[in-house]
């Protein structure tokens, strides 16, 4: 069967696609470069995530961040280099197909629909094949303050539970790799860290997550891995807590 076939094919979902086969990471990126224009604005860079972990991306704004992500998910193009999904080679392959197999994004700024109910947006997932009753009752499970929102429209809800919604309407399409982009942002900290007790809960019922974050320390306490990037390089990776003495080195002595 293809990687690249329809979601639901003959009762096998998207998972099983892409946790079928070898112990291959979900995700890797190899001596991958990038450009804009003439500005080369990644240089070899090399991630890795293994199933069933949570691998934290670091490094200020500039660093070369959100780049990456766009290469990881057919969003932009690689220069040079090889982005592998399961074990298979992708580059050139569009963000849909990635998504068809298992790559859901939840990016910066959340991405609700803010006109809609939580209903409604969670109405959205249903096309990967899952029932609207099912989806609720996921979304709900996971968070149960949505179950009290549901017929409320979304962008009257605090950033908080805005930042639930997207997480429950991507956890709803069952993907294999959850890549969130700066979870954090415009949070109050208390938030953040009930939304990263969740992230580690997702990590252990076995989906593969990639964690984009500015405000590193954020993230650190639920991570198996980390990297920090800086100027388009990665210049560490590793357990938090071997790297988390070079993350002011790396934010040029901000507070990370």
């Amino acid at each position: 069967m293809s990687i690249f076939t329809s979601r639901r094919t003959a009762g096998s979902d998207t998972t099983a696609l892409l946790t079928s086969g070898d112990d291959a990471p979900l995700l890797e990126l190899r001596g991958v470069t990038a450009c804009y224009g003439r500005i080369q604005v990644l240089n070899g860079v090399d991630l890795v995530v293994p199933r069933g972990e949570v691998v934290a991306l670091l490094g200020p704004n500039g660093a070369g961040k959100s780049t990456t992500l766009k290469v990881a998910t057919g969003q932009h193009p690689v220069a040079s280099g090889c982005v592998h999904v399961a074990g298979r080679h992708v580059n050139g392959v569009k963000p849909d197909a990635l998504a068809r197999i298992g790559l859901c994004t939840i990016p910066e700024g959340r991405g609700i629909f803010r006109n809609l109910t939580v209903r409604e947006n969670l109405k959205m997932a249903t096309f990967a094949g899952t029932s609207e009753e099912q989806v609720i009752e996921r979304a709900v499970a996971r968070f149960p303050r949505l179950g009290e929102r549901l017929d409320q429209m979304a962008g009257t809800m605090s950033g908080g539970e805005q930042q639930m919604l997207a997480m429950a309407r991507g956890l709803a399409t069952d993907p294999a790799l959850l890549i969130i982009d700066e979870l954090s942002m415009g949070l109050a900290p208390l938030i953040v860290a009930e939304l990263y007790e969740i992230v580690a809960g997702i990590a252990h019922e076995g989906v593969s997550i990639l964690v984009v974050e500015q405000f590193a320390r954020t993230v650190l306490g639920v991570a198996d891995q980390a990297l920090i990037m800086q100027h388009g390089y990665v210049i560490a990776s590793g357990p938090p807590a071997e790297i988390e003495a070079e993350l002011s080195a790396a934010y040029l002595g901000a507070n990370p």
